[in-house]
């Protein structure tokens, strides 16, 4: 008797089998790309001077002939006072600086940044600072987390947080690296640095 050989077919059956499927991650190159386009808005962009008292050190304002403040922003809604007459008070609203053209472009820039790190963090503002070296204090006007990522070729500059009874500090290096932490909890300062020191923090108000 001869033996028929039958040919195999795909019946297109389920075999219980499970595909594999690719876990999806951060592209590190995509966000450092990014994070390189930012720098150079950062370093072709006009800073204006800042003047917030509580990040400000006190050896600086002794300085005779010290400029006031330092070179920062901040791009998204701000607490602003608006309005004449009976109308007239403090109101969340988006800066006028956020809507001029070359401002609006680092923010959206900035922003894809940030959906790049991390799609599911939520924020109303960003702050950034040009090479400024901040004093010890809690964000007044920052509620719940922030990111904070530093950017430039520098070196030092850690971010020193503290614990709520201002002890036991602890340095953390953001040198093109993410960190989050509640600033209007913990007290932090800025250490010593050299170099170019751009650092960018995104909040909500």
């Amino acid at each position: 008797m001869k033996t028929i050989k039958r040919s195999k077919r795909k019946t297109g059956r389920k075999t219980g089998r499970k595909k594999k499927t690719k876990t999806k991650t951060t592209d590190t190159g995509t966000l450092r790309k990014q994070r390189q386009i930012v720098l150079k808005m950062l370093r072709e962009s006009k800073w204006p001077r800042t003047e917030r008292p509580n990040v400000i050190r006190g050896s600086h304002l002794e300085k005779v002939g010290a400029r006031r403040g330092y070179e920062g922003f901040v791009l998204g809604i701000v607490t602003s006072w608006a309005g004449k007459g009976e109308n007239a008070g403090y109101r969340k609203m988006l800066s006028m600086k956020t809507r001029e053209p070359k401002y609006n472009k680092l923010f959206r820039e900035t922003k894809k940044l940030m959906r790049l790190k991390d799609p599911s963090f939520k924020f109303t503002s960003i702050q950034y600072n040009k090479n400024h070296r901040a004093a010890r204090h809690r964000d007044a006007k920052n509620t719940g987390i922030s990111y904070i990522v530093g950017l430039g070729d520098y070196t030092g500059g850690e971010l020193t947080i503290f614990d709520e009874n201002e002890k036991n500090p602890v340095k953390h290096d953001l040198r093109n690296k993410f960190y989050t932490f509640d600033g209007s909890k913990y007290p932090h300062e800025t250490c010593k640095f050299k170099g170019e020191r751009y650092t960018l923090v995104f909040y909500s108000t």
